[in-house]
């Protein structure tokens, strides 16, 4: 028979003192480990990734463990601190600049065996006013 604190069993909560003498020291490691690890790398002029931190861990570990990347991610404080820090920094949605013409919207002769694909795609990337002043002039 199993007890209602027992994690197998959905829904219930993990008694106070396992949370308290197991999981608190579990996650302070984990901070600890990162954090020593990130300052290390960081004072050797490494990358700091996932898998530097992971490495370096198990070298500073006493116990020769390390903290694995998912332990790094699942621990707030730890994920906090290792994004602060990263080498790596996301794009933050670059758009593709609209294409800009120095010369005037009159078209030149139209090629009869142009790649109409790239033509598209060069008009995709206009602007709205470079494709109205380029309608325009078609239209004269």
């Amino acid at each position: 028979m199993s007890s209602p604190s027992n994690p197998a069993c959905p829904g219930s909560a993990a008694p106070a003192w396992l949370a308290e003498k197991v999981y608190a020291p579990k996650r302070q490691r984990t901070i600890t480990l990162v954090t020593q690890s990130v300052d290390t790398l960081k004072a050797s002029q490494q990358r700091v990734s996932l898998a530097a931190i992971s490495a370096t861990s198990k070298r500073l570990d006493p116990e020769g463990r390390g903290i694995s990347e998912s332990a790094i991610l699942d621990n707030q404080e730890a994920r906090t601190y290792y994004e602060q820090h990263r080498s790596w920094q996301s794009t933050r949605n670059k758009r593709a600049r609209p294409i800009t013409t120095g010369h005037p919207a009159t078209p030149g002769p139209i090629k009869p065996d142009r790649d109409e694909q790239r033509v598209r795609q060069r008009y995709l990337r206009m602007s709205k006013e470079a494709l109205v002043e380029r309608l325009i002039a078609v239209e004269r």
